[in-house]
């Protein structure tokens, strides 16, 4: 009985369970067979078989080793169709092994080291096959090589026969280099004493509750650290400390802690929160200023133009890329060859610009001098030779139709993982629910301390129905009053609602400073309009002593009114945020909608009118200007919202000049 402290040096047994077979053929096959090898005085010992995989069987080879007992016979099938020669190789000893039975691998005694993991438990390779007869050179008769982890079992040779056994790092080894030469210095010796079980290729560590091995072959899960990217994107890069900066903080280390050669306790910490940086900043310009000899060596040492050079752009390539193929920034990265990173920054820094290229109305010439001679009426005629400034507007009541839809095909919105994306269906996209509204807006007013006084919304009305249902249906009965949109808006429609819904709206809700004063109505040309001398519309508008009249803007000019400039899309902006679900709901949100719309939204318009115009001026009636931004919001804050704006009398004369050519 081996003594306590070495009962576990045994060799673990040889268990070749999940071993895969291998396929191997001699490369000349012996005809009578490879007799069996055996030491002098020897007993031949059972085989130590390889068999095949086919209908028939090779001859068997055997090893023993010494002693009383034999080894266990082990397997290994080949696709072949034939037995190898067999061969035995036999030692001292008469006493035949016990039967043939499974084994494992035993346990190992600690876990594997993370090194000593691979890809795959056993490999099987033939090493050599063939015979070597008389002085003439030649191959080994057969060679194998069965792999178990970094060392595994081997047989193999360089000359007629030779065996390598190789079980880990220390197993089974077995091999010569001579015919019949055999060499066995681990096998259930020294070397195979310190043995601590399989730790080939591809070992799996998760073998702590395996019943056999080799271990499954399942993928071994590794434990990365999971990368957080949101955390990576909105990392702040390092900051570079100018020369001012530096010796900033520096003066306020000296203001707390003087002039001694250390820091005292708590400095670095105020300092660092008072300048708003870390506090090795603040410890590392201490050093500085020790080491150099004062504030003179606190300065930034980072040199002009350091880092990575700044990758030019062609311009001149860009404008040579047709319109239709520059549309993305994929596109141009791909004619200027660069990366769309690249492009994208260039964007940022104001290098290049993006535009939205809108349609717009095609103008004759005609058109342009009605535009322009439009703007020119809403000049002052006071001080048109000296400084030439826009009328206030503060008479003129805008009209205009819009379609406002029951919902839009496409809507964004944001949500939680959590919420359920709303399901919006109707019948027909192309057929989506509708009511057509008749707005009118005029300037809101304010008194010498800023309060709104009038807030210039006239109203809006819809072109709706109320009649009675002719059949019965499950959303009501027959008879019953429901909402119908009317079917065409004509011109006694519109008289009809001029005279029913707007002039008694603009007589109620109009200041009564202005009340004797003229009230001009703007309309577009539609042909459903009424004419600005309709006879029932004048009656009704000179009604109450009011002097109300009709006029019209320039053909083909939306930017002339102020519903068309900016009020719809921003009204209906608003209108769509409610979802409504019904025509009558359709009414009562686009109501709703324009009692919350500010007033000094509206107030902007107006100047944005007055700087078409301008434009209008300038470009000789021309339409393709852009609209002119003025941050009017941020002069509003500030309290220097114009309410007039004037235009250069170059400007006025040119287009005083344009009119009068023929």
């Amino acid at each position: 009985m081996a003594p306590p402290h070495q009962a576990d040096r045994r060799p673990p047994p040889l268990g070749l369970r999940g071993l895969s077979r291998v396929a191997f053929q001699p490369s000349s096959p012996a005809t009578g067979g490879l007799p069996a090898l055996g030491l002098v005085g020897r007993e031949r010992l059972p085989s130590f078989s390889i068999g095949t995989a086919g209908s028939e069987r090779l001859p068997s080879f055997s090893i023993g080793t010494a002693g009383s007992e034999q080894l266990p016979s082990f397997s290994v099938g080949t696709a072949g169709s034939v037995r190898l020669p067999s061969f035995s190789i036999g030692t001292a000893g008469s006493e035949r092994a016990a039967p043939r039975r499974h084994v494992g691998l035993s346990r190992p005694a600690r876990p594997p080291a993370p090194h000593e993991a691979g890809s795959s438990n056993w490999e099987t390779s033939v090493v050599g096959g063939g015979t070597r007869s008389g002085g003439k050179d030649g191959p080994a008769f057969v060679g194998l090589s069965l792999s178990n982890g970094g060392g595994g079992i081997s047989f193999g040779g360089s000359d007629s026969l030779a065996f390598n056994f190789f079980n880990g790092a220390s197993g089974i080894r077995t091999g010569g280099s001579s015919c019949g030469g055999l060499n066995t210095p681990g096998f259930g010796g020294e070397g195979n004493g310190e043995s601590i079980g399989y730790r080939g290729t591809g070992y799996n560590p998760n073998f702590e509750h395996a019943d056999e091995y080799p271990p499954s072959q399942e993928p071994l899960l590794l434990q990365r650290k999971e990368i957080d990217l949101n955390a990576m994107a909105n990392k702040i890069p390092r900051r570079h400390y100018r020369t001012n900066d530096k010796r900033h903080i520096y003066a306020m280390i000296l203001e707390r802690n003087g002039t001694g050669s250390r820091l005292k306790r708590g400095v670095s910490k105020a300092v660092a929160e008072a300048a708003k940086c870390p506090r090795r900043i603040v410890q590392r310009i201490w050093k500085e200023s020790k080491e150099g000899g004062g504030i003179t060596s606190v300065k930034n040492n980072r040199k002009l133009k350091s880092g990575r050079k700044k990758l030019t752009m062609n311009i001149e390539a860009l404008e040579e890329i047709p319109p239709g193929e520059r549309t993305t920034l994929e596109q141009v990265a791909g004619h200027l060859n660069m990366s769309r990173t690249t492009i994208w920054r260039r964007l940022e820094e104001k290098k290049i610009r993006r535009i939205t290229s809108e349609l717009k109305p095609s103008l004759t010439e005609q058109n342009k001098k009605a535009r322009v001679d439009y703007a020119l009426r809403q000049l002052e005629p006071c001080n048109l030779e000296d400084d030439p400034t826009f009328k206030a507007g503060m008479n003129v009541v805008h009209i205009d139709e819009k379609w406002f839809h029951r919902t839009r095909k496409t809507q964004n919105m944001y949500l939680s993982h959590r919420k359920k994306a709303p399901e919006r269906e109707c019948k027909h996209k192309n057929h989506i629910q509708k009511i057509m509204f008749l707005s009118a807006m005029a300037r809101p007013r304010y008194d010498a301390q800023g309060n709104c006084v009038f807030d210039g919304k006239i109203g809006v009305w819809a072109y709706v129905d109320w009649v009675q249902a002719q059949k019965r249906s499950r959303n009501r009965l027959r008879g019953a009053w429901e909402l119908k949109p009317c079917d065409s808006v004509d011109k006694a429609k519109s008289r009809e609602y001029l005279v029913k819904y707007v002039l008694p709206a603009i007589k109620a809700k109009w200041p009564e400073r202005d009340r004797w004063n003229t009230i001009y109505v703007q309309q577009d040309n539609a042909r459903t309009h009424i004419t600005p001398d309709d006879p029932i519309f004048l009656t009704e508008a000179a009604r109450g002593g009011w002097d109300i009249r009709m006029v019209y803007q320039p053909p083909n000019s939306p930017d002339n009114n102020i519903l068309d400039l900016g009020w719809f899309a921003s009204i209906q902006a608003m209108f769509h945020r409610k979802m409504p679900k019904t025509l009558l709901e359709i009414v009562q949100k686009v109501e709703q909608s324009l009692a919350e719309y500010p007033h000094q939204k509206l107030n902007r318009i107006w100047l944005s009118h007055q700087a078409c115009m301008r434009e209008i001026i300038k470009h000789k009636g021309s339409i393709h200007y852009a609209v002119p931004h003025m941050k009017k919001k941020a002069l509003g804050r500030q309290g220097l919202l114009p309410i007039r704006l004037t235009v250069d009398k170059e400007y006025v004369e040119a287009a005083i000049e344009y009119l009068n050519s023929t």
